[in-house]
Order: C-alpha cells, then sequence, then structure tokens
C-alpha cells in the first residue's frame, strides 16, 4: 500500500503532456471559483461579535474624586453581516481604550457616601458609530457602571501681600570637569 502511494506520487511530478496541464488549470480555475462562492455564501450571514474595550474614566465632576470604580471593561456584542466581521476582525487596526465621560453620571448620597452609576447602553451606541459600518447592538455588559466618590474640600489660598521682591544677588557657581584617562 505504501509503495502504491508513492508510486502514484511519483507519477503525478512526471510530465504528462499538454492534455494533463490544461486539465490541471481547469481544476485550479474552479476550485478558485469554488472558494469565492463559498466565501460568498459564508460572508453574507450575520454574525455575532464581542468586543471588549479598556474603559477610562475622564469628566469627574470638580468637586468629587472618583475613589473607586466597578469594572475597567466594557464588553459589547453586536451583530454584523459577514463582510464587516471579516473587515473588522482581520483588516482594520483596533484601538480598544475607550474614554467614558462622567458628566452624565447619577450621583446619590446616603449616609455621608457618596455614589454614582451611569447606565452603558449610550455608551455602547458611541462606541457603535465608531466603527465605521452598519452594525446593531445585541447586549452591552456591564449594563451599568458604578463609582465611589468622595468630595474634595476646596483648598483655601493664602493672601500675600503684594510686596516687591528684595534685590537678588546673582550667584555664580562653576562646576570643572576633568577627564581621568
Amino acid at each position: 500500500m505504501k509503495n502504491g502511494f508513492i508510486d502514484l506520487i511519483g507519477k503525478a511530478g512526471k510530465n504528462r503532456g499538454d492534455n494533463f496541464r490544461s486539465q490541471l488549470y481547469v481544476f485550479i480555475v474552479c476550485l478558485l471559483i469554488s472558494i469565492f462562492i463559498w466565501s460568498l455564501v459564508r460572508l453574507s450571514r450575520d454574525y455575532f461579535y464581542t468586543i471588549n474595550y479598556r474603559v477610562h474614566y475622564t469628566q469627574v465632576p470638580s468637586n468629587l474624586r472618583l475613589t473607586g470604580f466597578s469594572d475597567s471593561v466594557l464588553t459589547l456584542s453586536i451583530r454584523l453581516q459577514g463582510f464587516d466581521f471579516f473587515s473588522e476582525e482581520f483588516l482594520r487596526p483596533r484601538n480598544l481604550n475607550y474614554n467614558v465621560s462622567l458628566r452624565k453620571m447619577k450621583i446619590h448620597q446616603a449616609n455621608g457616601e457618596i455614589s454614582g452609576y451611569l447606565p452603558t447602553y449610550e455608551t455602547g451606541r458611541e462606541l457603535t458609530a465608531r466603527l465605521n459600518f452598519p452594525s446593531e447592538i445585541f447586549t452591552v455588559y456591564p449594563d451599568t457602571l458604578f463609582f465611589e466618590l468622595e468630595k474634595v474640600s476646596p483648598q483655601k489660598l493664602q493672601h500675600i501681600a503684594s510686596m516687591p521682591a528684595p534685590a537678588l544677588e546673582p550667584k555664580t557657581d562653576s562646576l570643572k570637569l576633568q577627564n581621568t584617562r
């Protein structure tokens, strides 16, 4: 059996003439056409694609300081067509960092502790708009971001009387370098 297989491979490498060569070209062309049609069918389907974005928080209210947060990764699941999936996965460079503005954060204060939350559906829509192709949001995880905050006390500035600066005498210091070779 093994000798038969080696003989078959050896015969395939021999020059068989123009008829064999033309049949080989037809086979290769048909193979390429079938691969192309198969990829068209596969890429015309809808796919669910999950993207994980590392979240950085910006625009914290000026009288508050962020001391803790629930999540640093936002997971976005979207539905998109296969062509867009292929280009997103393999052709486009990715920037998986996203700055989340805390301007629209809902603030809650109880028992002297300050907390806040931000629903992420709007953030998911902003992220989908960044993708540059039509897609539909399936899920955003987590659905709400939670924050721990504390008040920042305004620092009092001391009033310094405006006085003319005393005359300063320049001091000249010198540095001497020696070559120790």
